[in-house]
């Protein structure tokens, strides 16, 4: 009646009591501990995640702000350098406008200085021929040429 398998079967069934009632409160402990270990690492890994999402956002709000800063910055710099190019021209334009006046005006000057020298002379060369030729005295001469300054003066 008490054969071998009937032993085997209590000798089995008692090494899993025994397992049951010593070993297992340890695996059930130890395997609690690597849970909580696991579920408190997965808790930190989820707020690292949300930190990092959070920076992330921040991170893109800056990267927009400082894009639409830099646009910004770009735009207003074309358009200064577009108002300081057509300040820049009318200055030019106006400079110009004054320097060539000014020339036109010398040239002037200079054109009716050398018409009266040129007159001057073609009286002073006429008065000396006549003197020559008619022996006027110094004060007949004078009042020739007083006489044809003013005729030159009304004739320009």
């Amino acid at each position: 009646m008490l054969n071998e398998k009937f032993w085997l079967a209590i000798a089995f069934f008692s090494f899993v009591a025994l397992m049951v009632k010593y070993v297992w409160p340890l695996l059930a402990k130890g395997i609690d501990a690597k849970s909580k270990k696991i579920a408190e690492e997965i808790l930190a890994a989820k707020e690292m995640k949300e930190k990092a999402q959070k920076l992330l956002n921040e991170a893109e709000k800056f990267y927009q702000e400082s894009l639409n800063f830099s646009q910004k910055l770009a735009k207003d710099a074309a358009l200064e350098a577009q108002k300081l190019a057509t300040e820049s021209k009318l200055i030019l334009e106006n400079e110009l406008k004054k320097k060539t006046s000014a020339a036109l005006d010398r040239i002037k000057l200079e054109e009716e200085r050398m018409i009266r020298e040129i007159k001057l002379k073609i009286i002073s060369d006429t008065m000396e021929v006549l003197s020559k030729n008619f022996g006027l005295d110094e004060k007949s001469h004078e009042q020739i040429v007083e006489k044809s300054l003013k005729n030159f003066e009304n004739i320009h």
